[in-house]
């Protein structure tokens, strides 16, 4: 696992201002010291998402969202905890160094110099250098706009077998480390040559951006080889946890909850040119349900554009089986005889390939209806054939709900009953018929809405603004143990510690006691009467919890001389501090 020591965690924290890195994705209005925008985790039409820069942190009054400047990032971006960081280091010019769990140092960072540099060289040979030619005349047949070209790095490996070690030599980058990376490889008798040569090089990039790999097309069919050549597994690129574009889809893919999947890089590419810019490609390989989690990150439904051929409707279902296993809706676009993204929208314009969007049927649907060009539904035998597939694929519903409605709808297209249907499922235990597995099991994160008890929240939030003055009012005066709430008793216990640096002392996992602890910072405006003093709220708050303690007590208690001991402590209570500061002592 890798460590990133939390030193570095603070620098990159402290060198990011809030308003400055939210400033840069949001429009901010100062507003009295804070900034406030339309939140972007929301639809809202008055802002309520709100930037304390003091504090270093961002709460949304609206959808309770908030949290540091990389949480942020995390959640705008839609990416994990490390992948937000090194965004963050890059941003300030800053290396991420961090270890493996075993101690060893990664190369990890020194590979993306690497796919980076070497990304640089194939983009400069395709626009600058003779031996650049060819890929250029090929790119003139496939009418790609220069921007196009440009915003996704396309380049060109030369027809030689030494130019990445030439480079590699003049960036004093080993060898063996371009071979780990795998952009070279040794031959049989121990010499080195160039994985890609003679080939237009599609950089694949990672959801943060970094080039984590290449596909390279053959672009004259004379020559021979593969007409796509991927990357090899390397420490970097992993297919089953790739799809092209997904750095420059992710943002609309969330805007929209949905993304559309093509087969092939130059399909993707079309379609962002053409404004369809919630699209991805597959890499090549079987989609996995490591690419249904990536796809759940941002979006509900996925849309599969895929050829119409016999393997292509075969991809369909294999895919639909992996994306409905984590609770994606799969819907199935069909496009025209030997048509593809790329040359639907060449022919015919964007307008045309979305009509074939828009039209998709689910994949249920889809999958009766291409049964019934092979099966005669009308047949007892074509209708079980049909029926059994039918049930795989439900089976691969992991919730109920979804399940359901493809029970609803097989029923009605088959003509059968939901209860048959039903019995079928609970009697025949699913065949070997599988999603494509994904390389990590991995739960999901289940949001649950958490509601704290007002009276403790308002004690967190007055010792964390007014430290100085609410300190010895509770470290003197209310044990832990009567805050009853354990997130408000977390809470409690680290501002009693430190009122400084609260997120960043919280327990990794714990997102309820993160959004209190926004909560507590931003929320002031109703805190304290007109004429009270913090200190007095705090004495306020105090006694309302030994209350609630002395009554629970009491209510437990066998005990006469106990109960009578407790009643008159409550009287005190009811008298005001200054009487009940007598007993109240920690």
């Amino acid at each position: 696992m890798k460590q990133i020591p939390r030193e570095t965690i603070d620098e990159i924290r402290s060198r990011n201002d809030i308003v400055d890195v939210i400033g840069s994705y949001l429009s901010l209005k100062n507003a009295g010291g804070r900034f406030k925008a339309l939140c972007p985790f929301h639809k809202e039409k008055t802002p309520s998402f709100t930037i304390s820069p003091d504090r270093q942190i961002y709460h949304c009054f609206g959808c309770d969202a908030g949290g540091d400047v990389i949480r942020f990032v995390q959640e705008y971006e839609k990416v994990d905890f490390l992948t937000a960081l090194q965004m963050l280091a890059d941003r300030v010019g800053m290396e991420l160094n961090f270890e493996d769990g075993d101690g060893r140092s990664s190369n990890k960072r020194e590979l993306f110099r690497i796919h980076e540099g070497v990304a640089q060289l194939y983009h400069k040979i395709l626009l600058e250098h003779p031996e650049g030619e060819a890929g250029r005349a090929y790119l003139m047949t496939r009418n790609l706009k220069p921007e196009t070209v440009e915003a996704f790095n396309i380049g060109f490996a030369p027809d030689r077998f030494d130019a990445l070690e030439k480079w590699a030599a003049h960036q004093n980058v080993p060898s063996a480390l371009m071979e780990e990376a795998g952009l070279t490889a040794r031959s049989e008798r121990g010499s080195v040559y160039d994985r890609f040569r003679k080939r237009l090089m599609f950089p694949i990039l990672d959801e943060a951006g970094r080039v984590i790999g290449f596909s390279g097309r053959l672009i004259d069919p004379n020559d021979r080889g593969g007409k796509y050549v991927n990357s090899p597994e390397t420490p970097l690129f992993r297919k089953s946890r790739v799809l092209f574009g997904i750095d420059k889809a992710r943002r609309a893919m969330a805007d929209k909850r949905t993304a559309i999947v093509v087969e092939g890089q130059l399909d993707c590419i079309r379609c962002h040119e053409a404004g369809v810019t919630n699209v991805v490609a597959s890499q090549g390989t079987a989609l996995t349900s490591d690419h249904g989690r990536m796809i759940r990150r941002y979006a509900d439904e996925v849309i599969l554009v895929l050829d119409a051929d016999a393997a292509g409707q075969k991809a369909a279902l294999r895919s639909s089986e992996a994306f409905i296993a984590e609770e994606l809706s799969v819907r199935v676009a069909s496009l025209p005889a030997g048509e593809d993204p790329d040359s639907l929208i060449l022919s015919q314009g964007p307008d045309a390939f979305m009509a074939k969007v828009n039209s998709a049927v689910s994949a249920l649907d889809f999958l009766i209806d291409t049964s019934a060009k092979t099966e005669n539904l009308r047949t007892d035998a074509g209708l079980m054939r049909t029926s059994r597939a039918v049930q795989n694929l439900i089976a691969c519903a992991s919730g109920a709900v979804q399940r359901d409605r493809m029970v609803q709808r097989a029923a009605e297209r088959l003509g059968l009953s939901q209860s048959a249907l039903r019995r079928d499922m609970s009697r025949h235990q699913r065949r070997t018929v599988t999603p494509a597995k994904s390389d990590v099991s991995e739960s999901k994160p289940v949001a649950v809405q958490v509601s704290h008890p007002p009276v403790e929240v308002a004690l967190t939030q007055l010792l964390c603004l007014y430290h100085e003055e609410v300190f010895p009012v509770v470290a003197d005066h209310l044990p832990p143990e009567y805050v009853t709430d354990s997130d408000c008793r977390l809470v409690y216990e680290l501002l009693l510690d430190d009122s400084q640096n609260l997120l960043e002392r919280i327990p990794e996992g714990r997102a309820a006691v993160q959004k209190l602890a926004v909560r507590i910072q931003m929320e002031d405006s109703r805190l304290l009467g007109k004429d009270a003093s913090p200190a007095a709220a705090a004495q306020d708050v105090v006694m309302k919890l030994w209350r609630s303690a002395l009554k629970a007590r009491r209510q437990r208690t066998d005990q006469i001389e106990e109960r009578v001991r407790l009643t008159m402590q409550l009287k005190q209570l009811d008298l005001g501090w200054a009487h009940a500061v007598q007993f109240m002592v920690v």
